[in-house]
Parts: structure tokens; C-alpha cells; sequence
């Protein structure tokens, strides 16, 4: 027999759920506070701030599943051990700074909070929500080095060429490039891989908003993501070698930021232009959308 499904009246709903959000607030407001001063406040952190507005924003838009109960038996005790997973991972992450396994706490945590609270029915309508908190889990410091040196080193090379056989005098020691009078570092954030995560999550999260029926599509909007990140990212530090070379290191300088922006701006519309050609292409083999 089907266990009963319950909508809260809003007052209940409150009661009930008050006292999990103040607790959630006193675990992960001090995570939150140290990722911002320790990964966000870098250069180029500016997006795990914009994957947590994300985050907050699909929690919002299938609220519906958190004002439905439908609680089991087996469901609340798979819960409860997530939980005490869960909060395992966050004592032993807060109390040896170990920020992966603090922020990573959250993949079991809250789910658990959901199956305890809701059931496996919403806990499972809700799970984009939950895995999208994997983008706020910052990478290993070790996985960090042994790939911002060869993505430097490729930005680098990459950016030369392209400049060089375009018929301006650019050049390059390591990561160092010269345009003209001009000396360019490649800094780790001009390696894009803080983007690259940033717009992984953004294009995970036009797959799921875009509601494609066809697996292929999927995959191949997901095997695009790499491609177009990069792409992006040799756009950004190629337009500001020639803003450099062409208005001066004031200028250089000035727009270092902006273009930061526009970069993600730039990626997330290719994005729609490879669903829009795959789309026409599918219209052209007689194919439905």
C-alpha cells in the first residue's frame, strides 16, 4: 500500500522546517564565509558566488517538492545514515580545514534532510538540485597544480601562434608573452580552469533547463562544453594581448575584468548556437525538434 502524500498548510510547513534551514545556516554559513575568503576572493572567483545563486534559484523553482510529504519507512533510514555521513564529513573537513570534504558534506547531507523530511519522491524530484552543489566543492590543491601549469603553458602557445601568423609581433618565453613593447603573464586565473568549472555548471544546467528528449543531443551538448570553454578563454586573453599591444597596459588593465564577464556571456551563447544547429540539423533530416 502507497504511503499517504501530505500537503503542508503554510504555517506547519514554517514549524517544520525552521529549525532545519537555522541549523543548515550555522553549519554552512562559515563554510561559505571561508570559501569566499580562501577560493572566491582570487582573481576570477567570481563564479562559485554566481553557482551559488544558481543553486538557490532551482531550490526556488521546484519548491512544489518541498511541501510534499510522502515519507517511507526505508526512506527515512537510508536518511538518517546520510546524515550522520554527512555530518561526519563536515566535522572531520571543519575541523582539519579540509574544504572538499566541508563543502562535499552537502551532497549527503541534504538529501538525507530530504529523506527524512519529504520521502524518496521528492528527495528524488529534487536531485539536480542536489547535485548542482557539487560545483561549489572547490578542486584539490593537488589537482589544481598538476594542471594550471600545462593549461598555462598551452593558453600561451595557443594564443602566440594565433597572434604570430596573423602577422604581429608576438612572442613567448614559458608563460610569459610579449606584445611588442609589452609583457603579458599568463596568471593561473588566465588558465580557465575556474571558468572551465563555471561554465560546466552553466552548460550541465542549459541540458536540464532545455528538456531535450534525444540522448544524442544531450551528449553532444555536454561533449561541447569543454571545446567552447576553451575557445572562450583563448578569446579573453587574446582580446586583451591586442588591447594591450594596440591601447597600452592601461587599457590592458582596465579591461582585464570586464572581458572576464563577457567571456561566460560568449560561452553560454555558444551554446545556444550549437542547440540551434543541431536543432536544424534534426529539421533537415526530418527529424522532430
Amino acid at each position: 500500500m502507497a504511503a499517504p502524500t501530505h500537503s503542508w498548510p503554510a504555517g506547519h510547513a514554517v514549524a517544520t522546517w525552521l529549525p532545519v534551514v537555522l541549523g543548515l545556516l550555522a553549519l554552512y554559513v562559515p563554510t561559505y564565509r571561508d570559501l569566499s575568503a580562501v577560493f572566491w576572493a582570487r582573481e576570477n572567483g567570481a563564479p562559485g558566488v554566481v553557482v551559488v545563486a544558481i543553486w538557490f534559484w532551482l531550490l526556488w523553482r521546484e519548491r512544489a517538492a518541498l511541501a510534499v510529504e510522502k515519507r517511507t519507512p526505508l526512506g527515512s533510514r537510508f536518511g538518517w545514515a546520510a546524515i550522520a555521513v554527512g555530518l561526519a564529513l563536515y566535522v572531520l573537513g571543519r575541523s582539519q580545514q579540509l574544504f572538499q570534504l566541508e563543502a562535499g558534506s552537502q551532497l549527503v547531507l541534504m538529501p538525507g534532510i530530504a529523506l527524512v523530511m519529504l520521502g524518496p519522491a521528492s528527495t528524488r524530484r529534487l536531485w539536480f538540485v542536489w547535485l548542482f552543489l557539487a560545483f561549489t566543492v572547490p578542486l584539490p590543491g593537488s589537482f589544481m597544480d598538476a594542471l594550471l601549469v600545462p593549461l598555462k603553458e598551452f593558453v600561451a602557445a595557443a594564443v602566440t601562434e594565433s597572434l604570430y601568423l596573423a602577422g604581429l609581433p608576438i612572442a613567448r618565453d614559458g608563460v610569459v608573452i610579449y606584445a611588442g613593447p609589452y609583457q603579458l603573464f599568463i596568471a593561473d586565473a588566465c588558465s580557465g580552469l575556474n571558468q572551465l568549472v563555471a561554465l560546466t555548471a552553466i552548460g550541465v544546467l542549459y541540458v536540464r533547463l532545455a528538456g531535450h528528449r534525444t540522448y544524442l543531443r544531450n551528449a553532444v551538448l555536454l561533449a561541447a562544453i569543454l571545446p567552447i570553454a576553451t575557445i572562450a578563454n583563448l578569446a579573453r586573453v587574446m582580446s586583451l594581448v591586442l588591447a594591450t599591444y594596440f591601447g597600452g597596459d592601461g587599457l590592458g588593465r582596465g579591461l582585464h575584468d570586464y572581458v572576464s564577464y563577457a567571456e561566460i556571456a560568449v560561452a553560454f551563447g555558444g551554446f545556444f548556437v550549437l542547440d540551434h544547429a543541431l536543432r536544424v540539423g534534426r529539421r533537415l533530416r526530418g527529424l522532430t525538434p
